[in-house]
């Protein structure tokens, strides 16, 4: 059940009558109220795990791409101490 649908809540007075209708299409929203409480929940956590996986990941990619950066401005700086010359690698 998608969460923007909203279930709505009917309030009966205590003591009326309340015809057998009435009654279970109350139980029947309930029961719809409690599985998308339940649906929200399992979605928003899904959504966290995917979110936190996607920073790691992130992290990641972000930490490879450095390393390669340090290591080439490395091997420029030993390049030019040895009075050689540094050719950039090509693309892949």
């Amino acid at each position: 059940m998608a969460a923007r649908y909203m279930i709505p809540k009917d309030a009966v007075a205590e003591g009326a009558v309340v015809p057998e209708k009435v009654k279970l299409k109350i139980a029947r929203d309930a029961t719809l109220a409690k599985e998308k409480e339940t649906a929200v929940a399992a979605a928003k956590r899904d959504h966290e795990e995917q979110r936190a996986a996607l920073k790691k990941r992130t992290q990641e990619y972000e930490k490879e791409y450095s390393d390669y950066q340090k290591k080439l401005i490395d091997l420029r700086r030993e390049a030019k101490l040895g009075g050689n010359f540094f050719v950039e690698p090509e693309a892949k």
